[in-house]
């Protein structure tokens, strides 16, 4: 064997331990598709594509919810309605601050 090869065999190995693990260590209440134990069994014996169907549509999203299919954003300040209902009232205690 010659060195790309043997890097390529190193890489698919690396992949497969990384997939399982990443897979066996998953909430199986969040995993989504199949259930934990299927994804691990795919990982460990369809290497490439096991491992890349986990990451792409198995694996959970967001660790916080019950389901795993939701992902919740931060909000920009000038998206959140509070913080612009606040802010006339801030800008007008600043402008009593300064003059008084």
């Amino acid at each position: 064997m010659n060195r790309i090869q043997l890097g390529v065999l190193a890489a698919v190995i690396i992949f497969s331990i990384f997939t399982t693990v990443y897979a066996a260590s998953a909430n199986p209440r969040q995993v989504r598709v199949l259930p934990k134990f299927a994804w691990v069994l795919l990982c460990l014996f369809i290497p490439i594509i096991g491992g890349l169907l986990y990451i792409t549509i198995g694996r959970p999203i967001d660790g916080d919810s019950d389901n795993g299919a939701k992902r919740k954003r931060p909000i920009a300040p000038d998206d959140d309605p509070d913080f612009l209902r606040d802010l006339g009232s801030r800008f007008k205690n600043d402008k009593d601050n300064r003059n008084g």
